[in-house]
């Protein structure tokens, strides 16, 4: 297991960067579905580190809920 590389990073506290040029790629080959992924982690990295009151909580909290339902469902 001492082969295996280890992140330098984690964007938005879950997305792995093992090179400084991995992000320049990311960025700019990103596509639709990627674009939304980034989004609802940006979110739920945003709540998780409690940067919303209790009311905007609430309210991402359902938007998530929502959102994710609908990917996993294929919408």
């Amino acid at each position: 297991m001492d082969n295996e590389k280890q992140p330098i990073n984690f964007l938005l506290g879950s997305i792995a960067v093992y090179r400084p040029e991995d992000i320049d790629l990311l960025i700019e080959n990103m596509n639709f579905e990627q674009s939304f992924f980034y989004v609802i982690q940006s979110i739920n990295h945003a709540h998780n580190s409690n940067l919303f009151t209790l009311q905007e909580s609430e309210l991402i909290s359902r938007d998530l809920r929502i959102l994710n339902k609908g990917i996993n469902l294929g919408q």
